[in-house]
């Protein structure tokens, strides 16, 4: 009986202590196939600041084609205008009333929210025309970037006035 419970006393102790070093081990981070994480964070920011540049001048450029390719199906924007959120046809609609004559980007930072989505925020300066009149405008402006179907697309944008 002694026996049997040294065993199973001496079993029980392996078991705690393969528990114990079990429970210590760090969990590995998962690589994905454009390097480490932090290579990966580098590779996002560079994408997408790529992305946003391209998107206005996709914009000033009148290729709404090209334009229209960076929104998802389910897009939403909230612009300078007021009018709350609009969809993207109703964006793409007003692709065709507005002429952009010049902008510049400031301020433009990436910040991951998941490994397939990203918040990009950065200032606009953009001077054009709606119709005949012409407007100037600074914006802030955020987007939520989402990688779907092996691009990255524009999920989200919220625009506010700037003074």
């Amino acid at each position: 009986m002694r026996r049997t419970l040294s065993a199973l006393g001496c079993l029980l102790l392996v078991l705690v202590l393969v528990a114990a070093g079990v429970a210590q081990q760090k969990p590995r981070k998962q690589q994905n196939r454009k390097g480490t994480p932090a290579q990966a964070g580098v590779n996002m920011a560079s994408t997408l600041e790529a992305k946003v540049t391209q998107a206005w001048d996709d914009y000033k450029n009148k290729r709404k084609d090209a334009f229209a390719a960076n929104l998802t199906d389910d897009f939403i924007i909230v612009d300078e205008s007021g009018l709350g959120p609009r969809d993207r046809q109703a964006d793409l609609e007003d692709f065709d009333h507005f002429t952009l004559n010049q902008y510049v980007l400031r301020d433009i930072t990436v910040k991951p929210i998941g490994p397939d989505s990203a918040l990009v925020t950065y200032n606009a300066e953009y001077s054009g025309n709606i119709g005949r009149q012409p407007i100037h405008e600074k914006l802030a402006v955020g987007e939520i970037w989402v990688h779907r179907g092996g691009a990255w697309k524009c999920m989200y944008a919220q625009m506010t006035r700037m003074n």
